[in-house]
């Protein structure tokens, strides 16, 4: 069977429908979906519609949680995602946000595991260079050859004894200095990274131009595929 995992769109619709076109391409027998969806785009409302409409299974992620309660924020991120977190339930509507914060936590299909964090917290940080005896505590518990999340905005794959630990990469707001939309696909073993171009400076004009919060951050992010340091911010 060919799995496609898709994750951290954060509300970019363009990058979404990018992501859509390719997969047609690819061919997927399942898409499943890795958490991060609404928050941190201009079109938060149509992502979510997108994917729901598709009927993709799909994993909570930590954005997806403070949606629902920006008490749930932890301290050193609130100053930056407060204010994203409440514009993105404005724009949702209680419909829309109260069915992103009821994800599951997990989701598990023919012995691959999706979390978007670690198993039991969609919060916690593994990074792509993390040791091996990281991934297999992290993830062994997980009890399947193949474990994938998102969350860190990082493709990659790593493969141990008895157990592949693969990052699906992240559709919007990369981190691994690659800006098109990143997503994986497992095949019987095989795991390939698609790398998707969309129109991204159009993203970034878009969450300018509605005066997001925090928006020439999100635009240079989208720009250079890392997260602007205090001195390169404009």
């Amino acid at each position: 069977m060919r799995i496609a995992i898709v994750s951290d769109v954060h509300g970019n619709l363009r990058a979404l429908e990018a992501v859509i076109a390719d997969l047609a391409e690819v061919g997927a027998d399942l898409v499943a979906y890795g958490g991060d969806l609404a928050l941190g785009g201009p079109r938060p409302a149509e992502v979510v519609d997108r994917v729901r409409e598709r009927g993709w299974p799909s994993v909570l992620g930590n954005t997806d949680v403070v949606v629902g309660d920006e008490r749930l924020i932890p301290e050193q991120g609130r100053g930056f995602i407060a204010g994203p977190a409440a514009r993105t339930r404005e724009l949702l509507g209680p419909e829309r946000a109260a069915w992103l914060t009821s994800l599951p936590m997990e989701w598990r299909v023919e012995g691959i595991a999706l979390v978007h964090a670690v198993p039991g917290d969609c919060w916690a940080i593994v990074r792509q260079d993390a040791t091996d005896d990281h991934l297999r505590e992290v993830y062994g518990p997980l009890g399947v050859p193949v474990a994938v999340y998102g969350h860190i905005h990082h493709a990659y794959v790593r493969r141990l004894q008895g157990l592949t630990v693969v990052n699906s990469g992240s559709v919007s707001l990369s981190l691994d200095g690659d800006v098109r939309a990143t997503y994986a696909v497992l095949e019987d073993g095989r795991v390939e990274h698609r790398r998707v171009a969309y129109d991204v400076e159009a993203v970034a004009a878009d969450v300018v131009a509605m005066d997001y919060p925090n928006a020439a951050v999100y635009a240079e992010w989208l720009r250079t595929g890392a997260f602007p340091q205090p001195s390169e911010r404009r």
